[in-house]
């Protein structure tokens, strides 16, 4: 049985044993009015959720959730970016592991720079 390996993006580094991920901020979209984010209401649930049409996350969040995680110290936080960010899109980098020694050196320092924002323009023909 063969089994078939994700491929590492440009929104993961797997370089060294920190296993470092692109994360994009839902609240900054909130904050921001991104007309790229959508809302709709599940009817069979009667939950309302929110996404992103330009899929630069690619989860639909369950919005009362997410107002809830909000009022907590931490917040909602953020979630694995999918795609490529806009200039206005909030994003942080975070390391899955810490640790010490060399193992855990960071060999790829040129990941925890801003990523190349897409231009705002959304065409519905770079999904086709």
């Amino acid at each position: 049985m063969s089994r078939i390996a994700s491929q590492p993006t440009g929104h993961q580094c797997r370089k060294c044993c920190s296993f470092c991920d692109r994360l994009v901020h839902p609240s900054g979209c909130l904050e921001s009015g991104c007309e790229y984010l959508y809302l709709y209401d599940d009817e069979q649930s009667g939950r309302r959720f929110m996404g992103c049409m330009n899929k630069v996350f690619s989860v639909e969040i369950d919005l009362e959730l997410f107002h809830a995680a909000q009022q907590t110290r931490v917040g909602f936080g953020g979630v694995r970016m999918t795609g490529k960010p806009l200039e206005r899109c909030r994003s942080s980098v975070e390391r899955a592991y810490l640790g010490n020694g060399s193992p855990f050196d960071c060999v790829n320092p040129t990941f925890f720079d801003s990523p190349v924002a897409a231009d705002d323009a959304f065409d519905l023909r770079d999904a086709l």
